[in-house]
């Protein structure tokens, strides 16, 4: 398993570059499952992208994620996704209280 990095300027084709490489390496490679992490607002755009750029017209093995779609994932497949998780208002809440109990030793 690795990990790669496009860095360069707008325009500079990397996106280009990495959904060939994807690409290839998913057709190369049928058993493999492959992840693509993209902010949450480029998920459906990336598919769209790599769907037109495939020749046979669909990603089976490529999977397009946020980072909170992977958290998800992994929350599924290793069993915690049966506890509870905070929301922005819980985590608020929690922060809260937390700076209410540490007041006196808050300056700020």
């Amino acid at each position: 398993m690795g990990l790669r990095f496009y860095f360069g300027g707008s325009g500079a084709g990397k996106s280009r570059q990495l959904h060939e490489n994807i690409l290839s390496m998913a057709k190369r490679e049928p058993e493999k499952n492959f992840l693509i992490l993209v902010p949450d607002q480029f998920t459906m755009q990336t598919q769209v992208d790599l769907v037109k750029a495939s020749d046979c017209g669909g990603i089976m093995n490529i999977d397009v994620l946020s980072f909170g779609r992977l958290a998800h994932r992994i929350f599924e497949e290793t069993g915690y996704d049966s506890k509870p998780v905070l929301d922005d208002t819980g985590k608020s809440l929690v922060l809260r209280r937390v700076a209410s109990d540490l007041k006196e030793k808050m300056p700020v």
